[in-house]
């Protein structure tokens, strides 16, 4: 017998097979779910669907009008070439990269910079990371810092607090500054105290996904030593308790609202 978390990522998975075989729009969340599933299963009917997916995301992410989206179809194919044959791929992802790396510089919303400098940073790997990750943090301090009030976060809403968060723990992983880490750390306890208004699925779940990230960095015994981390803190709880509260809405979400929800749950499950 199936276990719950499990049944839903098969359901999630169901209806976002079932939504591309009927033609339906996709999105990049959709298929970077599937590309998730199928690394987990490698499944024959899920190496369909992501083939599918990925043909008609590169026409969609052609035809993006915004800077969140253009940086999640980004993220998506970078995730995607670590396994994609295809030079359409590489070749879409120098296209967004070089775009998005000309708009953050001229960004003010900490919303919209924090979320073009994680997918610079994400894609940076795959080309020049002395020229890209340098420019890349550039713009995260220059945002962040300016809107960052000690005590108080980043001026902004939730998704302002979270998107910086998420940023930040990019921005540790590629450069190892525990600053940035650390702020991350910050800005998330300081999100915690103002939680998502409840009807916002989406918000809910990007925040389980910084908490699992922090969560994460937080059973890594070496960095439990190098890093000044929040005392008591249980990051993987946090963010189950989440999840959990949103579970019961994901059935009447829409596709793309129940794939975010998808992938944070396997973000979770994937915490030891």
């Amino acid at each position: 017998m199936q276990d719950l978390p499990t049944a839903e990522l098969d359901a999630i998975t169901a209806r976002l097979i079932d939504a591309l075989a009927d033609g339906r729009p996709n999105s990049a969340e959709c298929t970077r779910f599937l590309l998730r599933q199928y690394l987990g299963t490698e499944r024959d009917n899920l190496r369909d669907a992501l083939g599918s997916g990925l043909a008609q995301a590169l026409t969609q992410a052609a035809s993006e009008q915004t800077v969140v989206g253009r940086a999640a179809w980004l993220t998506l194919f970078v995730e995607a070439a670590a396994i994609a044959d295809d030079e359409r791929i590489l070749e879409t992802i120098g296209e967004l990269l070089s775009a998005l790396r000309a708009e953050c510089r001229s960004l003010r919303a900490v919303n919209e910079a924090s979320v073009c400098v994680d997918a610079c940073l994400r894609a940076s790997g795959l080309f020049d990371p002395a020229e890209i990750v340098p420019d890349a943090i550039d713009q995260l301090e220059r945002v962040v810092g300016g809107a960052y009030q000690p005590g108080e976060g980043v001026r902004g809403g939730l998704a302002d607090q979270v998107r910086a968060a998420s940023a930040l723990i990019t921005a540790y992983e590629i450069t190892g500054r525990l600053p940035y880490s650390m702020l991350a750390e910050e800005l998330m306890q300081l999100a915690r105290q103002s939680p998502a208004a409840e009807s916002d699925l989406v918000l809910h779940c990007e925040t389980a996904r910084v908490l699992c990230r922090l969560a994460a960095l937080h059973d890594d015994a070496d960095y439990r030593r190098a890093a000044v981390i929040a005392v008591n803190a249980d990051y993987k709880r946090d963010a189950a308790r989440i999840l959990t509260a949103q579970s019961a809405r994901v059935l009447d979400a829409s596709t793309d609202e129940a794939a975010i929800y998808g992938l944070a749950l396997g973000e979770l499950l994937a915490l030891r």
